[in-house]
């Protein structure tokens, strides 16, 4: 039997750290994909407007335009699906229900400061994905190479995967040439591949707005965002040209969890009754992560008994910690009277100001730079009101600033019904993207190419008192 030299393994999983995603510092710096109705209804595009719990979050001046307390929240149901658009079938979804939004304003005509709270829940990460591929490459090719050369009592020292390899017999060495072999062909293997990730962005928002003028508010707010990212990925495979290896699985799991903190300013400008205009800015938010993750190896072959090993525990308590760029979002909207309005929106991250904080995460600084790029995020709504019911619609579009990612669409519909100091709410809205997604490294497997698509049905309502 090998034996594992467990004190070193241990070692590299405390200080190694876990290799973060660039994919963190896209995903949770985006513009908010889901607010309460209102603000889905309108795809976001709410800059230049009050009105919405949401909206006073994103740009705080809109505080100044309320004239009555309010206070509302929401609930809603979000569905996440995959659509096969190139070389495999992939399946899965993902629904579930929760409270996304809950707000107060509360109004001091004497001073003219209102104060504001608000809490928006995010479902940003959840996805269900099952990969299938017959005949292509092995997740143990890289692993196997990385290897090469390495005495086994230093492969922990490598990486935790690749001891593991050699710990649970999937792999073995050449004593003579120092390299690593597997006695199964990996040029051609079958493996199902499933993913399941669920997660949220919490954010809890404190703000006031005021009025210099008739024509002038402004705004400003602190936010405290919670973020949390559970993924457990199972990964089998089996060989039909084989001497030994049958098959082979991976169990992966891994949280993190991370709190940020941020504060944002805004100015809302009225020159007269049928046009607003709308300027705000997010300063980079700086967040602190904890991060698990455990694995399990088992390995299936004809000359030896079934071989588990298993690595619990790595990062236990290890913390990292990001900072993401700056948000600078501009609006416009067109009242119609008692008609309705239009409204647009802009906003824009330059990402090459992201970087990841501590020390031992500093490595993917030139990395972000490398795949991520500027983005802009373009939205607009429309209301039409006949009598106590408005009707709403709006669309969006998000450049690609991410390799694997193309550019993201938007679209969104909305019904209210107003009566004596409350409103109810209901809206629909849709983001659909093509993404690229690899179930290990690149270089040993096609991509998976998937459109996902992220929809969510909210109900709410609003009273003003």
């Amino acid at each position: 039997m090998k034996k594992t030299p467990v004190l070193a393994l241990l070692i590299f999983l405390c200080f190694q750290g876990s290799g973060q995603s660039v994919d963190y510092f896209a995903e949770l710096n985006q513009p908010v994909l889901w607010g309460d109705a209102r603000y889905n209804s309108l795809s976001g595009a709410m800059t230049a407007m009050s009105g919405s719990f949401t909206a006073l979050a994103e740009n705080p001046a809109g505080a100044g335009l309320y004239r009555q307390a309010a206070f509302g929240s929401d609930l809603s149901m979000y569905s996440t699906t995959n659509f096969k658009s190139s070389n495999a079938f992939p399946t899965g979804n993902a629904l579930t229900l929760n409270m996304a939004n809950v707000g107060y304003v509360g109004t001091e005509p004497e001073t003219g400061w209102n104060v504001f709270f608000t809490y928006n829940s995010d479902d940003l990460f959840r996805q269900n994905l099952r990969y299938t591929q017959n005949g292509g490459g092995s997740i143990q090719q890289q692993w196997i190479e990385n290897s090469h050369y390495v005495a086994p009592d230093d492969l922990p020292w490598v990486g935790p995967y690749e001891d593991m390899l050699y710990q649970s017999y999937a792999s073995d060495r050449n004593d003579t040439t120092g390299e690593y072999y597997s006695t199964a062909n990996l040029n051609n293997t079958n493996f199902v591949h499933d993913l399941h990730r669920s997660g949220m962005k919490n954010q809890w928002t404190l703000g006031f707005g005021a009025s210099a003028n008739k024509q002038l508010y402004y705004g400003a707010s602190v936010k405290i965002v919670h973020s949390y990212e559970k993924v457990t990925v199972a990964h089998e495979e089996s060989y039909s040209e084989t001497t030994d290896l049958t098959s082979f699985d991976v169990l992966d799991y891994w949280d993190n969890s991370g709190v940020g903190i941020t504060a944002n300013a805004g100015l809302l400008y009225r020159p007269n009754q049928a046009l607003r205009f709308g300027l705000a800015v997010d300063l980079p938010q700086v967040y602190s992560f904890t991060q698990n993750w455990d694995t399990e190896m088992i390995a299936y072959r004809s000359s030896v008994n079934q071989i588990i090993t298993q690595a619990e525990g790595y990062g236990l308590l290890y913390q990292w910690s990001m900072m993401t760029a700056p948000k600078l979002k501009s609006g416009l909207t067109l009242v119609g009277g008692r008609l309705g309005l239009i409204t647009l929106s802009h906003t824009y991250i330059p990402h090459s100001f992201s970087a990841a904080l501590s020390r031992a995460e500093r490595y993917l600084n030139p990395i972000i730079n490398e795949e991520l790029s500027d983005q802009h995020t373009l939205a607009a709504g429309a209301e039409l009101r006949l009598g106590p019911i408005t009707l709403r619609g709006g669309g969006g579009y998000t450049n690609s600033f991410q390799q694997g990612r193309a550019a993201q669409w938007r679209r969104s519909l909305g019904i209210s019904l107003q009566s004596e100091g409350n409103t109810f709410y209901m809206s629909w809205s849709q983001l659909r993207q093509a993404t690229q997604y690899y179930p290990f490294s690149a270089a040993y497997t096609e991509s998976l190419a998937l459109m996902r698509q992220r929809s969510i049905l909210s109900i709410g309502s609003t009273w003003k008192f």
